[in-house]
Formats: C-alpha cells, sequence, structure tokens
C-alpha cells in the first residue's frame, strides 16, 4: 500500500515537474511582446501617414484609439513580465506592482474589447442608418464615446484598489490579474473576489456578444445583398467590410471568451485552483491585443489586391473579388449604391 502511494506521488510530482519546465521560459512572452510593438507600432504610422485620406473618421479614430490601449498596455506590463523569466523566477513582485499590473491587464483587455466593439457598431450604423450615422458631429461623437470607453474600463479595472476584490499574481507568477483563484468561503476577501470575477467576466462576455451581433448583421446584409439580390456592384468596399467584419469577429471572440468563461467558471464553483490554463488563456487574451494592428496592416486594400494577385498568379485564374477591390470608387455609402439616396462616409 505504501509502495502504490509512492508510486502516486512520484508520477504526480514528475507532470508538475514537466509543465514547469515547459512554461516557464521566455519564449512565448518575448514573441508576444516584440510582435505586440512592432504591429502596434506600424498600424500607429499607417494610419498617422495615411491621414490626410482618411481625414480621420471615426473608424480610423478607433483604430488610433485600438493602437493606443494595445501598444500602450504592452509596453507598460510586459516589461516586468519579462525580468520575472530573465530572473529565472527569483524575483517575486511586490505588492504595489502586482496591483498595477492586474490593472494594466485587465484595463489593456477591456478597453481593446470595448473599441472593438465600438467599431462594429460603427460599421452597424453606418450601413443600417447612413443619414444618422453622418451627422456633421460625428468626429465629436466618435471622440466621446472613446472617453467613456476608457474610463468604463478604468473603473472596471480598477475596483481592486477600492476594496472590491483583491489582486492575485497568477501562475507562473509573471501576471497580475483580479483574484479569481481564491473565491472559496475560507479565503480573505472571497465575496468580494466572486462578485468582481462575476462584474468583469459577465461585462467581457456582453461585449463579445455586442460584437458578433453587430458584426453578423452587417455581414449578413452585404452577403444577402450581393449575392440573392443580384446586386454585384454594390460598391469595392464591400468585400472588404465583410472580410474584415468576420476576421474581427472570429478572432476576437476566441481569443477573448475563453477567459472570461474561465473566470466565471472559478467564481462559480465549477473549477478551482490554478495551472497552466489561466496563462494560456491570458497568452490568448494578450494576443488578442497584438494580432489587432496586424489585422489592420493585412487587410488594407492594396495589402488584399497584392495577396490576391499573388493568388492569380499561383492559380492562372482571375479572380472576380480583385475587380472589385480595384473597380472605380464611388466612395459613397454601401446602402447608397442600392438604388437609395447617396451620402458620403468615409
Amino acid at each position: 500500500m505504501h509502495y502504490m502511494d509512492n508510486i502516486s506521488v512520484t508520477v504526480t510530482t514528475r507532470v508538475i515537474a514537466a509543465t514547469t519546465r515547459v512554461y516557464e521560459n521566455a519564449g512565448p512572452v518575448t514573441i508576444l511582446f516584440i510582435l505586440g510593438v512592432l504591429g502596434n507600432a506600424a498600424a500607429l504610422g499607417v494610419v498617422c501617414c495615411n491621414a490626410k485620406t482618411h481625414k480621420w473618421r471615426p473608424f480610423q479614430r478607433y483604430v488610433l484609439a485600438l493602437v493606443i490601449s494595445d501598444g500602450g498596455g504592452i509596453l507598460a506590463s510586459y516589461p516586468f513580465a519579462e525580468y520575472r523569466y530573465i530572473s529565472k523566477f527569483t524575483y517575486t513582485f511586490p505588492k504595489p506592482l502586482c496591483e498595477y499590473l492586474g490593472f494594466v491587464f485587465m484595463f489593456t483587455l477591456m478597453s481593446s474589447a470595448m473599441i472593438v466593439c465600438c467599431m462594429s457598431f460603427d460599421r452597424f450604423f453606418a450601413t443600417f442608418y447612413p443619414f444618422l450615422y453622418n451627422s456633421p458631429s460625428k468626429g465629436l461623437r466618435t471622440n466621446i464615446i472613446l472617453g467613456i470607453v476608457w474610463c468604463l474600463s478604468g473603473i472596471l479595472s480598477s475596483l481592486h484598489l477600492y476594496g472590491l476584490g483583491t489582486s492575485k499574481n497568477i501562475y507562473p507568477g509573471s501576471w497580475c490579474f483580479l483574484n479569481f483563484i481564491e473565491v472559496e468561503s475560507e479565503h480573505p476577501h472571497a465575496t468580494e473576489n466572486r462578485v468582481y470575477s462575476y462584474v468583469y467576466a459577465i461585462t467581457g462576455l456582453t461585449v463579445v456578444t455586442l460584437t458578433i451581433v453587430a458584426n453578423a448583421a452587417v455581414a449578413i446584409y452585404f452577403i444577402r445583398n450581393r449575392f440573392f439580390r443580384s446586386r454585384p456592384n454594390s460598391g469595392k468596399r464591400d468585400v472588404q467590410i465583410i472580410i474584415f467584419v468576420l476576421v474581427v469577429a472570429f478572432i476576437f471572440g476566441s481569443l477573448w471568451a475563453p477567459l472570461m468563461i474561465n473566470i466565471l467558471q472559478h467564481a462559480s464553483g465549477a473549477i478551482s485552483g490554478e495551472d497552466v490554463t489561466e496563462l494560456i488563456l491570458l497568452r490568448m487574451g494578450v494576443s488578442h491585443s497584438v494580432l489587432d494592428p496586424w489585422i489592420y496592416i493585412l487587410l488594407r486594400k492594396e495589402i488584399l489586391v497584392l495577396i490576391l494577385r499573388a493568388v492569380e498568379i499561383v492559380t492562372n485564374q482571375k479572380l472576380r473579388i480583385v475587380q472589385n477591390l480595384t473597380g472605380n470608387d464611388d466612395g459613397q455609402d454601401q446602402r447608397a449604391s442600392f438604388n437609395q439616396p447617396r451620402v458620403q462616409i468615409e
């Protein structure tokens, strides 16, 4: 009996040790940091250099805000995580630093999610309510919305600083977040941690749901009008918008939602403890901030045309989508091309 117990303990210890060796390395952290900084810097350059062309319409303002949130969050947090790995985990975050990192991680993820949601509804209103959308004050309206988004994200991400829950240094000690781990009754502040976890996760999942609904509505609208109403000349931007909307919705939902679901599972008691799962889910969430600028850069019309023309060369076939993208740009709203009053939009 004792022999079997020894075997069981030995096996468990080896599994944990193997897991530690696999995940306690600086490779993923370094890659995310480099790609995040380069991508957001490149997107910032593209947006600013093309200011004379886009004249800072609402969509470009949202892109700029997304770059600021994503790039700023990565720069403000990942150097500390990198140092933790470089020190071979001998350096431990002091409590004030952990509270700071918890705020930065939560703020970056939530503000990025809300800005993507706002971008989706920007396309939604531009498509379904073009006259309302194209009011003279749309630039000011966008700035106000972004201010509200940052304020809400800041408040939601700093509640642990005011006594609602706590922050926690989570496995492998390279990141801090709201304490959704210690929600059992034997832990101090368990009730506050549980409430905070529910508030943050439910808000995050609500943002995901609204983003998917808005994106799906826009995509269905264009697909229906292009392929089921025999109106192929609906404007060359239709293809770009459909591709951008679907890619953003898929990546955002698939990378952000799992972390929110995991937090809800901890808060409800369905799961407990911490291991590499939470680390992977956080990296998935941060990957969204890393991928956002690359999506914007790669899905620009010029890049899409280059990629599709390369596909034409390889397949030796002409693609109709290239003609749609390179056709004459009437600069009109998407709905206007369906024999409706024409209004100028970005």
